[in-house]
């Protein structure tokens, strides 16, 4: 029975690790700026720079596990936490939703770059850097 658990877990754990080194390509141009905790609802998060697991919540992996959710990211519509700085904590939260897994082009440039929903490199270099 131990030895089953284990194997669950490893299996789990590799396919959640395949899910989130795809995260970042799949994470698509969206951030709410007005959102003061961005880590609030995040089911993954990564470390934006390396593509490494830095947490995931047990309902991802057991969707993942139940194929409900493709180890590439297909299936998957929520919110991803992406760590800038390594220090494991969610900087800022985008999503895959919507058409095409994200909010179209022309509502990303819509409006103040540092409220609402604006594109992530504008929010990072206008509103943060």
């Amino acid at each position: 029975m131990r030895a089953l658990s284990r194997a669950l877990s490893t299996t789990v754990a590799t396919g959640a690790a395949m899910f989130l080194v795809a995260a970042p390509a799949l994470a698509h141009e969206c951030v709410n700026a007005s959102k003061k905790n961005q880590a609030a609802g995040v089911q993954v998060v990564i470390d934006a720079n390396s593509g490494e697991i830095v947490w995931t919540t047990t309902g991802l992996a057991n969707r993942i596990s139940q194929g409900l959710v493709s180890p590439d990211g297909e299936g998957f519509h929520g919110l991803i936490g992406l760590d800038f700085d390594g220090d494991k904590a969610t900087d800022v939260a985008t999503w895959i939703v919507g058409p095409d897994g994200e909010i179209p082009k022309n509502a990303q440039d819509n409006g103040d770059p540092c409220r609402g929903v604006t594109n992530i490199d504008v929010f990072l270099s206008t509103c943060i850097g």
